[in-house]
């Protein structure tokens, strides 16, 4: 499953028998736009999850302020400070998805781990109202979530994950997860990026940038 194209000295393992192995085929798939595709799937099905259990169970604004929700600082005055506020902030974190990457337990790069955490908590800020800019609780629908910057982002996330896949460094080589090292099987120079590793991550980060700036115009509307 794994090649030089996705970082590949983990071990295959058996042919895959079972719901859950046949989906971390797809997720860890040797192509990077099946695995982006797999990924999205995934990830935003738990995204619309949580955003149901936030909008119809949670107490409203419960998490604002909570795990770093709304921590970001007030309107800076212009359009162009805010959107290089916002970008600045959210590459740092793609630097922590590249670098949660340099760790691959079994087939799974870590940095998937962080994007569920990430993808979990975005659903259920958005239903419980718990979001910087205050605008009611939004309810679950294809047109709230197309109509705002957020799924944009998390969607310019998983495409600089599963494109720096490669990046391993240290490896678990099997389970219980919990209880199994570590252990550091490449270096720096044995890093491998595809070409279409390259254009999945540029694009990401053009995704990434183009929300950023939807997302500055809507500060400075509600903050100007």
């Amino acid at each position: 499953m794994d090649t030089s194209t996705s970082g590949g000295d983990a071990p295959t393992g058996t042919a895959p028998s079972t719901l859950w192995s046949r989906l971390s085929a797809v997720v860890n798939h040797e192509n990077v736009l099946v695995r982006f595709v797999a990924s999205w799937v995934v990830f935003t099905t738990l995204f619309v999850a949580a955003w149901y259990v936030g909008y119809y169970l949670l107490p409203e604004g419960v998490l604002r302020g909570a795990a770093g929700v709304g921590a970001r600082t007030p309107y800076l005055g212009n359009v162009r400070a805010e959107f290089l506020s916002i970008l600045g902030f959210n590459l740092l974190f793609a630097l922590v998805l590249v670098g949660a990457n340099t760790f691959r337990s079994v087939e799974t790069p870590l940095g998937h781990l962080v994007l569920l955490v990430t993808f979990v908590q975005g659903g259920l800020v958005w239903g419980s109202n718990s979001l910087v800019i205050q605008a009611g609780r939004l309810e679950p629908s294809l047109a709230v979530a197309l109509g705002r910057s957020g799924l944009y982002e998390l969607t310019a996330f998983v495409a600089i994950a599963v494109a720096t896949r490669g990046v391993m460094l240290w490896h678990q080589r099997s389970g219980p997860r919990w209880r199994e090292e570590f252990e550091r099987v490449r270096s720096v120079r044995d890093w491998h990026v595809s070409l279409g590793e390259w254009v999945m991550l540029l694009a990401g980060l053009v995704l990434l940038a183009g929300a950023n700036y939807v997302e500055a115009v809507r500060v400075a509307a509600v903050g100007g």
